[in-house]
């Protein structure tokens, strides 16, 4: 299989036993630790899809993927922190050059964090909008000095008339420490609330806008980077921290297993002394095969849909619906695949995997706090693929 190299990357490898220490610290104190996010700033992976004028590295969306796979494998809240934030510069790379100036000038290793759920609401106001509001799951929002929220516009009878996207600076609203959790506890994803905050025109942009990209930062931001659409972006951002995870298990779990004595003995006649250290069921060694494959599978399809998606970006061509189709699907798959080979490989692990000191436990907890991400839910996404297979309409705005 194909892998992607970047000095970001060697640089957070170089750094995973770290970070796999660190991990406990940061499910303890429900945030990553400072030295956590230490590693992230420093290592630049949070700024692998960022602008270059601005500090970023621009590269290609797929080395991205691949960082926010590794991280994974060692931490799931840091992958999982990389992912959602580090995609928010890619983001902030669609706004108007000021907006991007506003954000990064004084610190290219800013953060932003989002809520994107339109539970927001907005009226238009002379330059811009007035905006209210509490939203959710806002992960790695201690470290970040922005927010990306979403809310309705709402007209003078009341009525909802816009989505919309909006930014606004960490003195325009609150956390609210709430992220009690049974996984991806480091991350930190408390609630933000904004009590009628003014918030102007170049710092939001309409959800019908971003999905048509029609981004007036696409006019300074040339790189075929920000010509990705939108789903492919934030789609990966939430699916490959959990592909990274489970392959985070696997790695501890076959640590664990060759070392584990067996209690199985193989039938038939004992002629001499065996080493029971290397004697395991046969039905191990096939269940740690499928899963690795499982985990390979998922990953190969997200990195090669990508792939594909970003050579039609850099030919300047429109994205096919088919590419684009299918890429959604192999993403919700991905899920799966994560899932069913992190269930696997716990009910392998045995006893020790279920210590709390443990990261396969930890990391098998996260993978399923992943996977209670909104757009990380099958169901909508394949029943829609499976209309497009059917030649009708497909009902998914993050095709």
């Amino acid at each position: 299989m194909r892998s992607f190299t970047h000095p970001a990357i060697d640089a957070v490898r170089e750094a995973g036993p770290e970070l796999r220490t660190e991990a406990a610290r940061s499910a303890e104190e429900r945030r990553l630790s400072e030295a956590t996010v230490k590693i992230l700033r420093e290592t630049g992976v949070m700024r692998l899809c960022q602008p270059s004028r601005h500090g970023g590295f621009e590269a290609d969306p797929r080395v991205f993927v691949e960082a926010m796979m590794i991280t994974s494998e060692y931490d799931g809240a840091a992958g999982w922190v990389l992912g959602v934030v580090g995609v928010h510069n890619w983001h902030i790379g669609l706004y108007p050059d000021e907006v991007q100036a506003q954000v990064w000038d004084e610190d290219p290793d800013t953060w932003i964090s989002s809520s994107y759920n339109y539970v927001g609401k907005a009226r238009r106001v002379e330059g811009g909008f007035q905006l209210t509001g509490r939203w959710s799951f806002s992960s790695g929002c201690e470290h970040a000095q922005w927010v990306f929220v979403g809310g309705f516009v709402y007209d003078d009878d009341g009525k909802p008339v816009e989505m919309r996207h909006f930014l606004l600076p960490r003195t325009d609203y609150e956390i609210v420490d709430v992220w009690h959790v049974a996984g991806l506890c480091g991350t930190g994803s408390n609630d933000i609330t904004v009590d009628d905050a003014f918030v102007p025109d170049a710092r939001s942009m309409s959800w019908p806008d971003l999905q048509a990209h029609r981004c007036p930062g696409v006019e300074v931001n040339t790189s075929p980077l920000f010509q990705v659409p939108w789903g492919s972006m934030f789609l990966n951002a939430v699916t490959a921290p959990m592909v990274g995870m489970a392959r985070g298990m696997l790695s501890d779990a076959l640590g664990l297993i060759k070392h584990r004595v067996s209690g199985y003995v193989p039938p038939g006649p004992t002629t001499g002394p065996f080493d029971a250290k290397r004697i395991w069921p046969a039905v191990t060694m096939a269940k740690l095969a499928e899963a690795s494959g499982e985990i390979d599978a998922a990953r190969v399809q997200m990195l090669d849909n990508l792939g594909e998606i970003y050579a039609h970006a850099v030919a300047g061509e429109p994205i096919p619906l088919a590419v684009r189709a299918r890429a959604r699907r192999d993403q919700v798959m991905a899920v799966k695949r994560a899932t069913d080979a992190a269930n696997t490989i716990f009910s392998l692990a045995g006893g020790r995997g279920l210590s709390l000191r443990s990261p396969i436990q930890h990391l098998w907890r996260d993978v399923h706090a992943g996977s209670h991400h909104v757009v990380n839910g099958a169901d909508q996404a394949l029943t829609s693929y499976g209309a497009y297979l059917m030649g009708e309409p497909i009902e998914d705005a993050l095709v």
